[in-house]
């Protein structure tokens, strides 16, 4: 009879001392995770797209903190308005990131800056745009855009800076977005390059573990920047209609543009303000001693991860219901 007592147990005392373990190994990392690297007023750090959004917002929140910032902007506006909010120690730099020679340029300039056999620590891929409309709608010369800037541009910037990245062992973060997990109506375009962004993200981390180089992936869900400018995004809506020809206006009807724009009300109204959790997620994976390789930042970017786990039919029952709802 003990003996049957001592077998019945011993599942449960496993279960319970792998449950200790895993707490354990649950706490250390969370504690090792909220150590951060020092001397950051040593670090230097590159972003582009700063002219406004995540890009400036961070770009002022790490010069507060003496760490050397490099910011580029793609208009003269956009230095202007980044220099009038930071200190001395920032530098501002106009960029295209879709053009290759400024690129180029770009480098030596950050090399100049750099001291003397130190790297980079750190590059934060932010540029992006965003265009609204149904696939048939967009015409392909303005997805490709999208794509230039958002994935191409950033894969070009990041294979550019890769050698004083690997020099300093430092960091690589990408924006990407919740889109880059599920991909919904009418922002097919942005979708592949978020997607992208991920795979391309992925592919980096993996093959730079032999430099620990470390690169991080920051998903927002909808946050209130210029991607989300509720009349910007309707007025180009409303260009991509006049442009259809007359027999796919007359296939979608005017009630799909109305419901379109319906959406995008909805979306730049609901858009969370709280901007700074983005920025401390992209603050975190410059600076802790062990980033995430993925911030999902936002309660409707970790439900995307829900849905992206789905079965498919699942998913698309619930964004049918969605779209039908908006009607």
């Amino acid at each position: 009879m003990l003996q049957s007592s001592l077998d019945s147990f011993s599942p449960l005392f496993t279960c319970l001392i792998a449950a200790i373990v895993v707490i354990f190994i649950r706490t250390l990392f969370r504690f090792v995770s909220k150590r951060k690297v020092g001397e950051l007023n040593k670090k230097y750090v590159l972003i582009t797209g700063c002219d406004s959004g995540f890009g400036q917002e961070t770009a002022i929140e790490m010069d507060k903190m003496g760490i050397n910032v490099l910011a580029t902007c793609l208009t003269k506006e956009g230095v202007q308005s980044l220099k009038s909010a930071t200190s001395n120690r920032l530098k501002t730099f106009q960029l295209d990131v879709t053009n290759s020679q400024q690129i180029k340029t770009l480098y030596e300039q950050v090399k100049d800056q750099l001291p003397s056999e130190q790297g980079l620590w750190g590059l934060v891929n932010n540029a992006g745009i965003v265009l609204i409309g149904p696939i048939e709608w967009i015409p392909l010369e303005k997805s490709k855009h999208i794509a230039d800037i958002n994935l191409w541009g950033m894969i070009d910037v990041t294979k550019t800076f890769l050698p004083l990245v690997k020099k300093a062992r430092g960091r690589v973060v990408n924006l990407s977005s919740m889109l880059g997990r599920v991909s919904l109506p009418s922002v097919s375009s942005y979708c592949v390059t978020k997607y992208g962004v991920q795979a391309f993200s992925d592919a980096l981390r993996r093959e730079m573990s032999p430099w620990n180089v470390q690169v991080s992936i920051i998903e927002p869900g909808l946050f209130k920047t210029g991607l989300a400018n509720e009349e910007r995004n309707i007025q180009t809506l409303q260009e991509l209609w006049d442009g259809l020809s007359p027999e796919l206006k007359e296939e979608y009807g005017e009630r799909k543009l109305n419901q379109v724009k319906k959406g995008i009300r909805k979306s730049s109204r609901t858009a969370s303000s709280d901007t700074s959790k983005v920025v401390d997620a992209v603050i975190d994976a410059l600076i802790s001693q062990r980033p995430q390789t993925r911030y999902p930042v936002g309660l409707d970017a970790k439900v995307s991860i829900v849905i992206s786990f789905l079965p498919t039919f699942i998913a698309d029952y619930f964004f049918q219901k969605s779209m039908n709802a908006k009607k």
